[in-house]
């Protein structure tokens, strides 16, 4: 009787702990910052963006949201240029990326992301950051700029 109670108490023990991992993992929290991007040289737009800046927020990304808005993205950040791998599992909705450069400047693009897609998107090029917006919604080309003050570009 006294091992089954042990028993008991731990498997509760263990649930919790299971529940409590995986709140933690639903619950990250991302800075959201605001930033515009120069297009053409010319016009500017304003772009609100969340913050990945540690591994788990990168690894979770936009995954498992359902919406975002027009002006709404994520913007992923390193402190070191490397190439980047990126996928849509468990994304959504479709995107553009955008692989910027140490000065904010765009390198490459990888045009409509299709949302639940695990196959890997590689950049050609060492970026310090990529952000991803929502596909076909922004006319940004190679060599337009991110500028954001949180950035100091």
């Amino acid at each position: 009787m006294k091992f089954k109670f042990i028993k008991s108490l731990l498997g509760i023990f263990l649930i919790n702990v299971c529940f409590s991992i995986f709140a933690h993992a639903k619950t990250l929290e991302f800075e959201e910052i605001y930033c515009e991007i120069k297009i053409n040289k010319k016009k500017q737009a304003l772009f609100s963006l969340y913050v990945a800046d540690t591994y788990e927020k990168r690894k979770y990304g936009l995954m498992n949201r359902e919406y975002i808005k027009s002006n709404s993205g994520m913007l992923f950040m390193w402190k070191d240029l490397e190439k980047r791998i990126f996928w849509m599992k468990n994304t959504y909705f479709d995107l553009d990326l955008f692989f910027l450069g140490k000065e904010g400047q765009v390198l490459e693009i990888f045009k409509n992301a299709k949302a639940f897609d695990e196959n890997q998107i590689f950049s050609k090029q060492k970026v310090m950051f990529v952000l991803e917006l929502k596909a076909g919604e922004h006319q940004i080309k190679i060599g337009d700029k991110l500028n954001c003050a949180y950035l100091n570009l």
